[in-house]
């Protein structure tokens, strides 16, 4: 790594990427606590976000090296948005330009229990009344609960840029079944002693908190300005203080947002979105991930939903999935049945016509 060292601070030599509700807050927090680490005490500083209303890019490197004025060996910060391509572009080469070759932290998470985290944060953020099906069904693969899943996806940016070496895939599910065995690998990544350990890393950062829709009086009384407040991401990037008490006044009455439990239609829909990038993510790592979903449809389960269709159908179209990506069909017994490229347009029957 080049030497950051300038009068005001120094530049971060590592950089945890997401993904979003996978864990990056507690991981954040572990790592700050090791003597030979400083994290950047706001977390996630955004730096490389290009995006207008909500990314700090323009700030300028100067203003960037304030964050971390601590000389340690390592100095690290998180943001989960920086892999989120291509809402977000060109992170990984702004990141090569300015720091060199950081260490690269990517935690991941099973991609539907991460999404339907997601759905509840993205309910809970923004000026929202969707119900799951709903989100489902809206531009469902522009959406950026569906891109911060495909990890394969994401990882692939950063690998056109940096050195395998540099990069360190974790699963958010082994961090929290075996803490030390996880950041005891981490730390020798990250070439710091790699046998410190503290009770603190025992502890669970970022639960799930209650989440509520906005109020039905906030939709009908309140000033139109205060309800832009709460579409736009400015308030929140500005004043975070002023933005969550807003965002808790609109929400007083308001009915309750738990996280979803999908249907055996929805799990089979969003199954058939990330297998794709489940397997290609499975081989990259020469590990089978047995702690997440298998992504493999069971052939019973197919022909359960065609018998029984609802009116969620146009919701969540799976008969209209383009490709439907290769998704392996099992007998429901852990045989496999077949595996086709489906098209738009009868891609159940499809699926049912391999047995």
């Amino acid at each position: 790594m080049r030497d950051s060292k300038v009068a005001k601070g120094y530049l971060p030599n590592l950089i945890i990427v997401g993904a979003a509700k996978s864990g990056t807050t507690s991981l954040h927090r572990y790592l700050s606590l090791h003597p030979e680490i400083f994290m950047s005490r706001e977390k996630e500083i955004r730096f490389f976000d290009t995006r207008e209303k909500c990314g700090r890019f323009s700030h300028g490197l100067d203003w960037y090296r304030t964050h971390f004025p601590v000389d340690k060996p390592i100095r690290g910060t998180s943001s989960p948005q920086y892999a989120l391509f291509p809402i977000i572009p060109d992170v990984p080469r702004l990141i090569r330009e300015a720091l060199g070759t950081p260490k690269i932290i990517y935690i991941l998470r099973d991609p539907v229990e991460r999404l339907l985290s997601d759905y509840v944060q993205t309910v809970d953020e923004n000026y929202l009344r969707v119900s799951f099906e709903e989100f489902l069904n809206r531009d469902f693969e522009k959406r950026e609960a569906y891109l911060y899943s495909r990890y394969h996806f994401q990882l692939s940016q950063y690998l056109k840029v940096f050195p395998r070496e540099n990069i360190r895939v974790i699963l958010t599910e082994r961090l929290a079944a075996d803490p030390r065995a996880t950041l005891h690998g981490l730390f020798d990544f990250l070439g710091v002693n790699p046998d410190f350990w503290t009770p603190d890393f025992d502890v669970r950062h970022n639960k799930q908190r209650t989440t509520r829709l906005i109020a039905p009086w906030f939709d009908k009384f309140a000033p139109e300005f205060m309800k832009h407040a709460l579409r736009e991401p400015v308030l929140r990037s500005r004043s975070w203080r002023l933005y969550r008490m807003l965002h808790c006044t609109a929400r007083i009455g308001g009915v309750p947002v738990t996280k979803p439990a999908p249907t055996e239609r929805q799990e089979v829909f969003l199954q058939s979105k990330f297998a794709a990038d489940v397997a290609a993510l499975r081989t990259f790592l020469k590990d089978p991930l047995p702690e997440w979903r298998q992504y493999e449809i069971a052939k019973p389960a197919l022909e359960r939903v065609i018998a029984n269709p609802t009116d969620d159908d146009e919701l969540c179209p799976l008969h209209q999935t383009p490709g439907f990506f290769d998704i392996p069909i099992t007998d429901g017994l852990g045989g496999p049945i077949g595996q086709r490229s489906h098209r738009a347009g009868g891609i159940l029957g499809g699926v049912l016509g391999e047995g």
